[in-house]
């Protein structure tokens, strides 16, 4: 975290803190018009910038330690770019960076491997014969390849890279998900990593293009979702102290009978029904699908009857409460060969499984087809979207959210690190409750999702009209158990244009 702006004050086992600055402060300009929580204004930024084509994967991070958000954008047909933010207007600074990579790059994951307190950035690439690379942040001085030094270079037709501490042991391991080759599993010990998937049951050999770690079964330790392609069938692996078994047919989950043309592809996790547990979109090349999480380690399709059962050839997708009424919203994106506008979706969540398409004229006029990412990077308490079209004609466009002032101050966001305050508690779960209304809902620390991408991004939460109060309870795996640690009496309006920062730790 960033010295400037941090400030603790209470003790372990659970740290508050608050980080980044005033948008006022910022020189960032404040949002107006309705106020009522409608659907909002996407406007895009910089668009000359944003404008270039060949985009695939796209994420957010602090890069630099300023305290604000930063954009990795990989490409193809041209050199990679990452976005330093400097009071919301931002610099491509890739190449000064050591960044500037030209193979084609098709996944990207933000992670502190080393434990010194930055991002890190794992890339992965579209050909078998271009080695992946893991470039350490040496801040000041830049990136610098370590991935062949470390064990981490393998190559491959690379999709979904994540850092995860799947073993509890306070640094975060390494899976990388291949379509052309069983996946990797590379456990971090001391900073130097040993590809152990095969002997933990998780070197699925399936052609996987999306994954997604999150406690699937209750027992609070990380499972993980593949998502596979060309008729493959789905898994579900469950972990089981630190080794992993395909429950994926068991569950009704494997998605059987599929044709070569369909599979699954992209990921995303979030409550959408606000029950308190956590359910996994599956944006797919034949029906998309919902697996509601019944909360006893079963999940149901809930997408049947309602838009997000669309079969829309999609690619990845991204929840969010873009209008901040306490339901999270879901972002579809579509591909479709030859076609840079094929449209995509913004899907408002009503609530009680009601969802409507409510796509804004300035997305649709910019279609999307791979990369898709929400985050406030101006501090303003809404999420903003970054697209990425690797169609020719296409774009990688960013999209300020000019909801409301009012409604933007109605959100809370959660940034969730070890007592040290590193970012290693990715998969963390937290919860927010209201007492007053009895408000619930739960949001994971991301493990990975939108198209092949990881960021480091606090958990947003949108929150309906109403007083009162907040609770929050963070629960994650360490030491082969399970934690949880609760903080109450936490009144949102306290962290506007901050994070509320929980560094956690056990006595």
């Amino acid at each position: 975290m960033n010295d400037r702006t941090l400030r603790v004050f209470s003790v372990l086992p659970l740290l508050v803190a608050a980080s980044a600055c005033d948008p006022e402060s910022q020189g960032w300009e404040e949002t107006s018009g309705d106020a009522t929580g409608g659907v909002p204004e996407l406007v895009a930024a910089q668009a000359d910038l944003f404008g270039a084509p060949g985009a695939q994967s796209n994420a957010w991070a602090d890069a630099d330690g300023d305290g604000d958000l930063d954009l990795f954008v990989g490409f193809r047909g041209a050199p990679n770019r990452l976005y330093r933010n400097d009071r919301g207007v931002f610099v491509d600074v890739a190449e000064a960076s050591g960044l500037a990579d030209q193979a084609e790059t098709r996944a990207a994951a933000w992670g502190d491997y080393d434990l010194d307190g930055d991002p890190d950035l794992y890339v992965g690439y579209a050909s078998a014969e271009q080695p992946n690379r893991l470039y350490r942040n040496d801040r000041a001085d830049g990136f610098v390849d370590v991935a062949e030094e470390l064990g981490v270079s393998r190559g491959g037709v690379t999709r979904q890279p994540s850092w995860v501490d799947f073993d509890g042991d306070g640094d975060v391991d390494l899976f990388v998900a291949f379509r052309d080759g069983p996946n990797a599993l590379f456990v971090n010990e001391d900073g130097v990593f040993t590809d152990e998937a095969a002997e933990r049951g998780i070197a699925d050999p399936r052609r996987t293009v999306g994954a997604a770690w999150f406690d699937m079964d209750g027992d609070a330790d990380l499972d993980l979702f593949v998502a596979n392609q060309n008729g493959d069938e789905d898994g579900v692996f469950v972990n089981e102290e630190g080794r992993f078994r395909d429950v994926a047919a068991e569950w009704g989950m494997n998605q059987p009978g599929r044709t070569e043309e369909q599979g699954s592809v992209g990921v995303a996790v979030s409550d959408f029904d606000n029950d308190g547990d956590l359910d996994l979109f599956v944006a797919s090349y034949g029906p998309d699908v919902l697996w509601e999480n019944q909360g006893d380690g079963r999940f149901v399709d809930a997408a049947p009857g309602t838009p997000l059962a669309g079969d829309h050839h999609s690619v990845a997708a991204a929840w969010g409460d873009v209008d901040n009424d306490g339901w999270v919203d879901l972002y579809v994106n579509t591909f479709v060969a030859g076609e840079p506008e094929a449209r995509d979706f913004l899907f408002r969540n009503r609530g009680n499984g009601v969802f409507e398409d409510v796509t804004p004229a300035s997305v649709l006029q910019r279609g999307s087809s791979h990369g898709v990412t929400r985050a406030d990077f101006d501090f303003d308490g809404d999420l903003d979207l970054s697209l990425a079209n690797n169609d020719p004609a296409g774009a990688h466009p960013l999209y300020l959210n000019r909801l409301a002032a009012a409604a933007g101050e109605r959100s809370l966001q959660v940034g969730v690190v070890d007592r040290e305050g590193r970012w290693s508690r990715t998969g963390a779960t937290v919860r927010l409750e209201r007492e007053s209304d009895g408000y619930v809902t739960t949001r994971l620390m991301p493990t990975g999702g939108g198209y092949s991408s990881q960021g480091m991004v606090p958990a947003h939460f949108g929150l309906p009209p109403g007083e009162g109060p907040l609770s929050i309870t963070v629960a994650w795996f360490e030491n082969g158990g399970a934690r949880n640690a609760t903080i109450s009496g936490v009144q949102a309006s306290q962290f506007r244009g901050q994070w509320l920062m929980l560094q956690l730790g056990v006595d």
